[in-house]
């Protein structure tokens, strides 16, 4: 890793050489013509069409470089537009006004700057270049979606930004585009906390930069890099900067630290004025991204695939195997999904789940593969006994609001593995909220997330499959002659 860090740098180093050279070579040829036209307009007798024709000369020469600054000048106006619609009302008036804004709404911190900054990596030190007229002052950030996780904020790198007079030491990089810092610790490895809190929130941050945007990204996981790669390099055109291995100075036009957070799974157009983004988009994006063919639920394969989330660890399907050979009488092909291996592979995976018409799971983090499924395809959420506090924002909601379907199958207290150890009628599974009650959050997950298993009622189950198949197109005639 550091060897390829090294090599870009090299590239850089490379580039902003040629650019110089460009440059001397744009300012030699511009001293040459100049020397040329003084020679012909003032030393040499000249006829009056000659004149006219130099005057025309240096006419149109200053109009081009007149054309450039303009042009310079356009693309700065245009940055400081995008970074104003990260911030809003007040804040929006601060950043105008000073160059210098933080947002702190739904859950998330992000603060701005349309000034110059230095950063110094090895110590994650923000410099902005500060108006005379302003104090001095200092905001530290952790950079991370989700700042009201105690579980997770206080392990993130904070990064601390100051507005001082931009001092020594000198750049060691110059850049021409804006940069974004945030962080890949907290859940990465999860595939829900990485959608939500990474990559849906640097989506919503970066997008309006069309990759015209750096990107330093504290608490480096390469496993999380490597895993998104395609993502990362959609969204900017340039090398990831990584602070372990990259202790220089670099210098940005504007800075953009944190990342905004809008909902569970999702975005709220109401937040970004002006623009089409939305979790349809964002899902249109990753199709893209990973290249996937099918779009429509109506394209997928006939007969339709259905995708099992089998879990190994907690709330294993008992008798999953009772459970596809129901699923295969209704007409469905069935693929299981349980190697944590094969499901880390977003580029081969993706293409297996957006294959498919309806995806089944029990509550947990394999459902966010749902972000691959083609438009109005199905997802069904089985939900544990006692795991019915909160969740709704987690996939109920957010699934409408991507384009698919939503079903879920609740949970019995006699469909679960919970009745072998405490017996039917033990408040365990007949008052499920008192587990919450007398020891907290903590006692009720460990109890029905970590030491609960589901043994589903076939029948009851077979209803909500059979209403999966209504809704992705499939006619219910075939469901009663399976």
């Amino acid at each position: 890793m550091v060897q390829k860090q090294n090599i870009s740098f090299g590239k850089m180093e490379k580039g902003r050489g040629g650019r110089l050279l460009l440059f001397a070579t744009q300012a030699l040829c511009a001293l040459f013509l100049l020397h040329l036209l003084y020679i012909e307009f003032f030393t040499f007798e000249t006829t009056p069409s000659q004149q006219m024709k130099c005057r025309q000369i240096l006419s149109e020469w200053k109009a081009d470089l007149s054309s450039v600054v303009v042009k310079k000048d356009d693309q700065k106006r245009s940055l400081e537009y995008l970074l104003t619609r990260l911030v809003g009302g007040e804040d929006r008036t601060k950043l105008e006004s000073t160059g210098f804004a933080c947002d702190n709404t739904s859950w998330s911190l992000v603060c701005v700057t349309n000034k110059p900054v230095k950063i110094d990596t090895k110590t994650m030190k923000i410099q902005i270049q500060k108006q005379s007229s302003n104090e001095n002052t200092t905001t530290i950030v952790r950079p991370y979606a989700m700042q009201d996780n105690p579980y997770v904020i206080n392990d993130i790198t904070p990064v601390t930004i100051t507005t001082t007079e931009l001092s020594k030491p000198t750049c060691d990089h110059n850049h021409q585009d804006p940069v974004v810092i945030f962080s890949s610790g907290g859940y990465t490895g999860n595939i829900f906390h990485e959608f939500n809190e990474n990559l849906i929130p640097l989506f919503i941050t970066s997008r309006f930069f069309k990759s015209r945007v750096h990107f330093i990204i504290v608490d480096y996981k390469p496993s999380f890099i490597r895993k998104y790669r395609r993502v990362f390099s959609r969204l900017s055109n340039h090398e990831i900067i990584n602070p372990t291995v990259n202790s220089s100075v670099h210098c940005f036009p504007a800075a953009i630290t944190g990342l905004k957070f809008h909902k569970f799974l999702g975005i709220n157009t109401s937040e970004i004025p002006q623009s089409n983004y939305s979790m349809p988009e964002f899902r249109e994006f990753i199709r893209k991204t990973y290249r996937l063919k099918i779009k429509s639920v109506f394209d997928t394969p006939n007969p339709p695939k259905l995708l099992l989330i089998s879990r190994q660890t907690t709330r294993k399907f008992l008798n999953q195997h009772e459970m596809m050979k129901m699923m295969e009488n209704l007409g469905f092909q069935v693929i299981i999904a349980s190697s944590a291996k094969e499901m880390s592979n977003v580029e081969k995976f993706s293409h297996v789940i957006n294959s498919c018409s309806v995806m089944v799971g029990a509550h947990g983090a394999g459902l966010a593969n749902e972000m691959f499924l083609p438009n109005g395809a199905v997802m069904v959420q089985v939900r544990p006994l006692g795991f019915q506090w909160d969740v709704d924002s987690f996939y109920s909601e957010p699934g409408p609001g991507m384009g698919l379907k939503y079903l879920e199958y609740m949970m019995q207290p006699e469909e679960s593995s919970l009745v072998d150890v405490y017996g039917l009628d033990h408040p365990v599974l007949q008052n499920t909220a008192s587990v919450a009650q007398k020891g907290g959050y903590n006692a009720a997950r460990k109890m029905y997330l970590d030491d609960q298993d589901l043994r589903l009622d076939l029948s009851r189950f077979r209803e909500t499959l059979v209403e999966a198949l209504r809704l992705v197109g499939r006619d219910p005639i075939d469901v009663a002659n399976a």
